[in-house]
């Protein structure tokens, strides 16, 4: 009995989402991506009717007027020996199921110390996009946006 109630358990725990991945951008370069279960009791949800519009104060990006499901906790930069913590308040369901589409990221390199990189997010339903700028030992998220006309641009080629 109690071998058959530890492989339930273990069948069970390998259909668990993951919620960490590793984006190999290029060869020196990569993002972890990492995730945590959103616990609506911890934060002031705000309607626009039954619609959510906001958490804590802040617009939400994610979901389509749903309350999250998951929010991003950690996304950190590595190029080369360099790890930069990406900026990532306000992003919530940032994908749907065990992985993340690898081709919705990309980095631009203006020099060895100025780099881009853009990424869209998604759980199906509410996609956005994000934008940092990486310069020497910092960076800064400067878009987060949901307009579909800036998301479409980030992969035109």
């Amino acid at each position: 009995m109690r071998t058959i109630i530890l492989l339930i358990f273990f069948t069970i725990a390998s259909k668990a989402q993951n919620n960490s991945v590793v984006i190999k951008l290029e060869e020196n370069c990569s993002l972890e991506l990492k995730r945590e279960v959103f616990n609506p009791k911890e934060h002031k949800i705000d309607y626009d009717g039954k619609y959510v519009i906001g958490i804590d104060g802040a617009p939400l990006f994610g979901s389509d007027g749903e309350i999250p499901k998951y929010k991003l906790s950690k996304a950190i930069l590595k190029i080369g020996d360099k790890t930069y913590n990406l900026q990532i308040d306000n992003m919530y369901n940032p994908w749907l199921g065990d992985d993340v589409n690898k081709r919705f990221f990309r980095i631009i390199h203006g020099s060895p110390n100025d780099h881009i990189l853009k990424g869209q997010f998604s759980d199906g339903a509410g996609s956005y996009a994000a934008e940092w700028l990486i310069e020497w030992n910092s960076s800064i998220r400067d878009i987060l946006t949901k307009d579909e006309i800036i998301i479409g641009s980030y992969f035109e080629k």
